[in-house]
């Protein structure tokens, strides 16, 4: 695997011994390529400022909750009135938060795979890796039961999206190459034979 931290002005690429060993050139250029576009698109710091933002509604749900079961003989007896909707928003805020932030994730991922596409100019290799990467990160009980396959997980759980979706939107980057005509025929001289001019015009005619 590999990831990045830090800052744009000050940051580091990790990746692991295995991602050396299993990739070419190629691909690893395209990894470390998608790696340097989060780092350039400051998806660390966007990432951070969502998780902040996912945590503070988390506490302000469950302070809430707490304060509704504290109040609750109150709220039972009528003493205390509040609107149906409150418990609601309190309840599933954090899952609402934390789907967006997943969501989010997901989003700075494609951008991050256009970032290198156009960084390296070769979409086709930091394909080839995460085709790569996707067969070989199965677990050891999926490749007994499900050999060559995972198990699908919902897409609204995942930080990052499918990799057949990412593959395919790389390789729609691709431009098919223009098949090379043929140089022109150039016309010369003696591609037609040279016509003397009449040497003579009498009165009968033309004289060569």
């Amino acid at each position: 695997n590999a990831f990045a931290i830090g800052s744009p002005s000050d940051s580091v690429i990790c990746v692991t011994d295995a991602l050396l060993r299993i990739m070419d050139d190629r691909e690893f250029t395209g990894i470390l390529a998608h790696e340097i576009s989060h780092i350039a698109h400051r998806d660390l710091w966007i990432m951070g400022l969502a998780d902040v933002m996912a945590r503070v509604v988390s506490t302000v749900s469950y302070i809430g909750q707490l304060m509704l079961f504290i109040n609750l003989p109150l709220l039972l007896g009528g003493a205390a009135v509040i609107p149906w909707q409150l418990p609601l928003v309190l309840i599933f805020a954090p899952t609402v938060m934390a789907l967006t932030q997943l969501a989010l994730s997901r989003n700075r991922e494609f951008d991050a795979d256009l970032g290198a596409a156009r960084l390296t100019g070769d979409p086709e290799g930091l394909a080839r890796a995460l085709e790569k990467l996707e067969r070989r990160m199965g677990r050891f009980w999926e490749e007994i039961f499900l050999p060559g396959r995972r198990i699908p997980e919902p897409s609204l759980l995942r930080t990052h999206p499918p990799t057949e979706q990412r593959v395919a939107r790389l390789r729609s980057l691709i431009v098919p190459k223009r098949p090379s005509l043929p140089p022109a025929h150039t016309l010369s001289a003696r591609t037609f034979p040279a016509v003397r001019r009449p040497g003579f015009h009498g009165p009968w005619g033309l004289f060569y």
